[in-house]
C-alpha cells in the first residue's frame, strides 16, 4: 500500500492516461473508481489499468478490484467509507462500527463525568464524522443518534445509582428525553442531515 502523498505523485500519470482515454476516474490516494456507461467499457478500462499497473510493477488489490453495476443490489462498491449500491449512497458497515467504537471509548459507563464534559468531548468527533458522511441516506443518522443517547442515559443511570433494568425501561426516556440532550448542546446527526438537505 502506498502512502497518500506517494500515491498522489506516482499515480498522477494514470489519472492523465485515463482522462485522455475518455474515462471518468475518481481517485483518492491509491483508492479509485472508474465510472462507465456499460460493462464492456468497464472491462476495457480494467484491462487498460491492469496493463498500466503491470508496466509500473504495481499490483491491483484482488479483493477491491471488480466490475459491477452499482444500480443492481449486490453489485455495489465501497469508496471512502461509503457504500454505493442499488442507486443508494450508504455508510459502510465497517465505517459505522468504527464510529460506534469511538463513541463507546468516549462514553464508558463508569467514567463519572458530567453531561457537559461528555458533550464537549463528543461534539467535535460527531461534527467531523458528519462532514465526511453527510451525503449518506438520512435514516442511519437517527439510529446513530439513538445509540449515542442510550450510552449517555446509561451513564446517567450509573451516576444516579439506578439499575440496568431501569436503563432499559421507558421510564428512562421520560426522565431524560431526547430534548434533554438537545438542551445540553449534544450535536444531533439526524437534525444536521435534515438541515443539510434543505440547504441544497
Amino acid at each position: 500500500m502506498l502512502s497518500p502523498l506517494l500515491a498522489n505523485v506516482y499515480l498522477h500519470d494514470l489519472d492523465e492516461e485515463m482522462a485522455m482515454a475518455g474515462y471518468k476516474m475518481v481517485r483518492y490516494a491509491d483508492d479509485f473508481v472508474v465510472l462507465c456507461e456499460s460493462q464492456g467499457e468497464a472491462q476495457a478500462a480494467l484491462e487498460r489499468i491492469g496493463e498500466w499497473v503491470q508496466a509500473h510493477e504495481l499490483v491491483l488489490h484482488p479483493d477491491k478490484t471488480h466490475v459491477g453495476n452499482c444500480q443492481e443490489r449486490g453489485q455495489g462498491f465501497g469508496f471512502l467509507g461509503y457504500r454505493f449500491e442499488a442507486g443508494q449512497r450508504m455508510i459502510r458497515r465497517k465505517s459505522q462500527q468504527a464510529f460506534r467504537d469511538k463513541v463507546k471509548a468516549l462514553t464508558r459507563r463508569s467514567c463519572g463525568q458530567s453531561l457537559e464534559y461528555l458533550t464537549a468531548r463528543l461534539n467535535p468527533m460527531l461534527k467531523g464524522w458528519f462532514v465526511c458522511f453527510k451525503h449518506a441516506q438520512a435514516m442511519i443518522f437517527g439510529a446513530l443518534d439513538a445509540f449515542i443517547r442510550r450510552r449517555l442515559r446509561s451513564i446517567r443511570c450509573k451516576q444516579n445509582k439506578l439499575g440496568y433494568y431501569y436503563n432499559n425501561s421507558k421510564t428512562i426516556h421520560q426522565r431524560w428525553p431526547n430534548a434533554f440532550f438537545a438542551q445540553a448542546g449534544l450535536f444531533a446527526l439526524y437534525e444536521a442531515r435534515l438541515a443539510a438537505s434543505r440547504s441544497r
